[in-house]
């Protein structure tokens, strides 16, 4: 064979300075790509703005206690409102939380107990004839239980949407 006839291959290697520097472009390029793209979503978001931002006043939600604070609220007389949120008489409740609210606003406090919540729930009784309210030891109320306290103390209560609205309007 002939030196003609044959064909030198060269075979082409890039050298490792070359892969790393097209790594680090990629690398820088993504980053890049990435931070445009969180700056965008930020302004849309309203994480950032142009000019002052206003804050909104927190406001704290003291109207939803648990059963075990009945009896230790401020104020030497109040009503505590007892149902449970999720069943299907809860608007009722809700109502005449509204009105009671909205008739006498600041000057007749009224709290509300969740009672579908678990820590709530201890307090619970199916039999209406079972139902204590004098004092935190022997709290036993039923879903829709409205008491009233005076000076710590369970004074009186009234059970079911027709009593507690003759209770409080009448």
């Amino acid at each position: 064979m002939s030196k003609k006839n044959k064909v030198n291959k060269v075979k082409s290697y890039s050298s490792d300075s070359e892969e790393v520097t097209k790594m680090i472009k990629i690398l820088v390029g993504l980053i890049v790509v990435l931070g445009l793209f969180y700056i965008v979503f930020s302004f849309a978001t309203g994480e950032f703005s142009f000019g002052s931002k206003e804050k909104e006043p927190v406001e704290i939600q003291d109207v939803e206690i648990l059963a075990g604070t009945t009896f230790n609220k401020s104020g030497s007389e109040y009503y505590v409102l007892m149902y449970d949120f999720d069943a299907n008489d809860s608007l009722v409740y809700a109502n005449i939380y509204s009105m009671y609210s909205s008739y006498f606003g600041n000057a007749g406090k009224m709290y509300l107990v969740d009672l579908s919540k678990k820590f709530n729930t201890p307090y619970l009784v199916e039999d209406r004839s079972l139902v204590k309210v004098t004092d935190i030891d022997n709290l036993k109320v039923v879903n829709g239980t409205l008491i009233k306290v005076s000076n710590g103390k369970g004074v009186s209560y009234s059970i079911g949407a027709e009593e507690i609205e003759k209770t409080l309007f009448e």
